[in-house]
C-alpha cells in the first residue's frame, strides 16, 4: 500500500486543515504562572460548567503544534488570540450545553458512515488522500490492521492521533448541523405569516412630501440640560447594560522612535553597506557588516517595482542602486543575474497509484492517443489527473524545470515513480520565455538606541513625578508634548487601542482604583504607555460617556426642533406645495411598501412606513414630528401588485426576516452563540485577565 511510503516521504498527513466553526483561531502561547489569578485555576465559566486554565494551554499546544507544521507563521497579538480561542471555548460549551438540553448526539452508526462510509466527511476524504490511501475506508484499515502491511503499531500511532482528532471534529460539526436543522424546521412559515407577508408587499403607495430635516437648525438655539439627559437615559436605561465591567482610562503612549543622532549613525551603516555592495560581483562583503538584511530572489521582471525595473532595464550584471529612505529603512538592490526563463507552459497530467507495470502501461496507452476519462474506467480508483492546466514553472525546483524545459510538446513524459505511484505529464503549450532577475535586496532600519530610549522614559517618568492626579495627569499632558487619550477598556479587551502587548496595562487598570495612575509599561518595544484610571462602571454606562451623551443630546435635541417645528408651521399652509414653501422645502416623491424599509428619499425615519401605509389616498397629512426630521406628505396613489407571491417566495422572504437564514445562518455563528450566552442559565464568566 502507498500509504507508509507517502508518510515517510512528505507525512502530509500531519497538515490537517480543520475548517470548522468551531475552532477558528490559531494562538502559539499559554499563559503565565497561576499564582497571580489567586490560586483558580477557572479561566472561565459558563453556566455551572468551568474552562480550566490547563484547558487552554492543552488547546494553546495543540494548535501551536499545527502551526508549525503547516508552516504558518502568524503576527497576531498574543493576548489577542489568547482572547480569541478562549472565546472559543466558551461557544464550545454553549454548545455542549445546548446539545444535552435537547438531546442532540451522534451514533456510533452515524460516526462509522461519516468517516469510513459510503459517503464520508469531505475531511476525512482530505485527510485520507494526503496520507495517501484511496479513501479512508482503507486508510483507517491501515491504522487498525499496520500488521497486514508489515508495519508496527508504534509506527502508526501518531496517524491514529490524529484521526481520532478529525473523527472528535467531524462529530462537532456534525451535532453542529443538527443544531441547526432542528433550528431551521422550528423557525418556519405558517399560512398566516404567508398570508401577512403577502398583504404587506401587495401595495404600494406613491407618496408627495416635504420634509425639513433638523439639522438645518442651529442647535444652539435648542440647548439640552443635564436634567434631561438623565431623564432620556433612564428612559433608555437598557441600552445602557453592561454584560462585562468597563473602566474609563487615560493613556498617554509614547512611540520610542530613532533620534536624529540615531538616524544619522544608521545613515553611515547604511553608507559603507552601499560601498561593500559596490565591490564584485557578490553580497559576501555586506554579508560581513552583520547588521542588514539580505535576500536573494528571482524576480520576474515585471514584478518588480517600477523605478527598479526601469533602473535595471540596460544596467549590466553587477549594477547596484540604492533607493530613497522610507520610514528610516534604507534600501538598496544589486543586479545579480539576467535572464530569459520559461514562465508558465498548460500541461496535462496523470497521477497512478499503482506498480511500476501498470505505470507504464498507462504511459504507453496516453501517448498512443487513449483518452483520460477512458483510462480512469479502465484502472478504477488507480488513475485520476487534470487536463489544460496552465503553470507557472520558473520558481520550481530546477529538476522539475529541467524535465519541462527538455519535454517534447504533445508527448507525455515520466514525471516521478516509486513502486507504488508515479505521475506522468504533457506539455501541450509554452509561454514565450521571459525577463527574470536575480535581485539581492538589502535593508537597514534605524532604530532607537538605548540612550534614546532611556531618555523618552526618563522624560516621560518626569512628568508623572510632577503630575501625580488623575486632573494633572489629563489638563499637562499636551503642555508637555504628549498627548492623553481617553477610552473605554473591559477585561475581555487584549489591547489598549490597538497596541500589541498591552495587555498588562488592562490587568493594572483593573486591579486598581479610581484615581490612580500606572507606571510605565514597555512590554512592546515600540511604545511606553501609562495609564490613569478615570472611572468605574459595573452595571450601567453612564449618560456622561462621550458616545451615550451625544447620542442623548441629539435625541432630546431633534425632539425639541421637532415641537418647535410642528408648532411654527402648523395651520400656515392648505395643501403640500404651500407648507412646501413655508418649510423652505421642496416636493419629494417616494414609493412605500409596508414591507419595506421604506423608500431612501425620506431618510432614517422609522415611522413613517406605516403612517403612509395607513393614510387615506388624497388626505394631507401633518406636520409630522419624526426623528430626524418634520414631514407634510400625501398619499396620491395605490398601486396594487397583479402578481401573488409564490408560497416559496414567502417562505424565503419569511426565513431571511425572521427566519431560519436569521438565526441559524452556518455562515454567521455568532448569532447563535450570541442568543445561547443569554440563555437562562447559561451565564458567561470571563477570568482571563487574572492569569496576567
Amino acid at each position: 500500500m502507498a500509504t507508509l511510503e507517502k508518510i515517510r516521504k512528505q507525512r502530509l498527513w500531519l497538515a490537517i486543515i480543520i475548517g470548522g466553526a468551531l475552532l477558528a483561531f490559531i494562538i502559539e502561547v499559554g499563559v503565565e504562572a497561576f499564582g497571580r489569578s489567586g490560586g483558580s485555576t477557572t479561566v472561565a465559566k459558563v453556566g455551572n460548567e468551568k474552562i480550566d486554565i490547563t484547558s487552554l494551554q492543552r488547546r494553546v499546544e495543540q494548535i501551536a503544534a499545527a502551526e508549525q507544521q503547516q508552516n504558518q507563521t502568524q503576527q497576531i497579538d498574543a493576548a489577542t488570540r489568547q482572547q480569541q480561542v478562549l472565546d472559543e471555548m466558551i461557544n464550545e460549551e454553549l454548545l455542549n450545553q445546548e446539545y444535552e438540553k435537547l438531546g442532540i448526539y451522534v451514533s456510533d452508526k452515524e460516526i462509522s458512515e461519516l468517516m469510513i462510509g459510503k459517503n464520508p466527511a469531505p475531511m476525512a476524504v482530505q485527510f485520507a488522500q494526503q496520507a495517501g490511501a484511496k479513501s479512508p475506508a482503507e486508510l483507517y484499515d491501515f491504522i487498525m490492521n499496520p500488521g497486514k502491511q508489515g508495519v508496527p503499531q508504534e509506527q502508526v500511532a501518531e496517524l491514529k492521533a490524529k484521526w481520532d482528532e478529525l473523527k472528535d471534529e467531524i462529530v462537532k460539526q456534525y451535532k453542529y448541523a443538527k443544531l441547526q436543522t432542528l433550528l431551521v424546521g422550528c423557525l418556519q412559515a405558517n399560512d398566516l405569516d404567508r398570508a401577512q407577508m403577502a398583504e404587506e408587499s401587495a401595495t404600494t403607495n406613491v407618496v408627495l412630501f416635504a420634509k425639513k430635516d433638523y439639522s438645518s437648525i442651529p442647535d444652539d438655539k435648542f440647548p439640552v440640560s443635564d436634567a434631561e439627559l438623565q431623564a432620556e437615559w433612564q428612559k433608555l436605561k437598557p441600552l445602557f447594560k453592561l454584560d462585562e465591567e468597563v473602566r474609563e482610562i487615560h493613556y498617554i503612549a509614547v512611540n520610542i522612535e530613532p533620534s536624529a543622532e540615531d538616524i544619522t549613525a544608521a545613515k553611515k551603516v547604511a553608507d559603507a553597506a552601499y560601498a561593500a555592495l559596490q565591490k564584485g560581483r557578490g553580497v559576501d562583503s555586506v554579508r560581513l557588516l552583520g547588521t542588514v538584511n539580505i535576500d536573494t530572489a528571482l524576480v520576474l521582471k515585471q514584478n518588480l517595482p517600477s523605478r527598479v525595473r526601469d533602473y535595471f532595464a540596460s544596467a549590466e550584471v553587477g549594477a547596484t542602486m540604492r533607493d530613497t529612505v522610507v520610514n528610516n529603512q534604507h534600501k538598496m538592490y544589486k543586479l545579480m543575474n539576467r535572464q530569459q526563463l520559461l514562465d508558465s507552459v498548460k500541461m496535462d497530467y496523470v497521477v497512478i497509484q499503482a506498480d511500476a507495470k501498470t505505470q507504464q502501461e498507462v504511459l504507453a496507452q496516453l501517448n498512443s492517443g487513449k483518452s483520460l476519462d477512458e483510462l480512469k474506467k479502465a484502472y478504477p480508483q488507480k488513475v485520476d489527473g487534470k487536463l489544460d492546466d496552465w503553470q507557472r514553472i520558473y520558481n520550481m525546483p530546477d529538476s522539475t524545470k529541467n524535465k519541462i524545459n527538455a519535454a517534447t510538446t504533445g508527448s507525455y513524459f515520466v514525471y516521478t515513480t516509486s513502486d507504488q505511484f508515479g505521475a506522468v505529464m504533457r506539455i501541450t503549450e509554452k509561454k514565450p520565455a521571459k525577463t527574470f532577475y536575480t535581485l539581492a535586496t538589502i535593508k537597514y532600519d534605524a532604530y532607537a538606541s538605548t540612550k534614546t530610549s532611556e531618555g523618552l522614559r526618563d522624560k516621560l517618568q518626569d512628568f508623572l513625578n510632577k503630575n501625580k492626579t488623575i486632573k494633572a495627569f489629563e489638563e499637562n499632558a499636551a503642555k508637555a508634548g504628549f498627548n492623553a487619550m481617553n477610552i473605554y477598556i473591559t477585561p475581555s479587551m487584549p489591547q489598549v487601542s490597538g497596541m500589541k502587548d498591552t495587555r498588562k496595562a488592562i490587568k493594572w487598570a483593573f486591579d486598581s482604583k479610581k484615581g490612580d495612575i500606572s507606571p510605565i509599561f514597555s512590554d512592546n518595544n515600540d511604545v511606553m504607555l501609562v495609564v490613569a484610571l478615570d472611572d468605574i462602571y459595573k452595571d450601567y454606562m453612564p449618560y456622561t460617556f462621550d458616545q451615550g451623551k451625544e447620542m442623548l443630546t441629539q435625541i432630546v435635541r431633534n425632539r425639541k426642533k421637532g415641537e418647535a417645528l410642528v408648532k411654527q408651521y402648523q395651520g400656515k399652509a392648505s395643501d403640500l406645495n404651500g407648507y412646501a414653501a413655508v418649510m423652505g422645502a421642496k416636493v419629494d416623491t417616494a414609493r412605500v411598501a409596508f414591507a419595506s424599509n421604506g423608500d431612501p428619499i425620506l431618510g432614517n425615519e422609522p415611522g413613517i412606513v406605516g403612517r403612509i401605509a395607513t393614510a387615506k389616498v388624497g388626505a394631507l397629512q401633518g406636520p409630522w414630528k419624526g426623528e430626524n426630521a418634520v414631514f407634510v406628505y400625501q398619499v396620491v396613489k395605490q398601486e396594487k401588485e397583479e402578481r401573488k407571491p409564490s408560497k416559496e417566495e414567502l417562505d424565503n422572504r419569511y426565513a431571511q426576516t425572521r427566519g431560519a437564514q436569521l438565526f441559524a445562518n452556518p455562515r454567521n455563528p455568532r448569532v447563535i452563540y450570541n442568543i445561547l450566552s443569554n440563555a437562562k442559565g447559561s451565564k458567561v464568566e470571563k477570568h482571563l485577565i487574572d492569569f496576567y
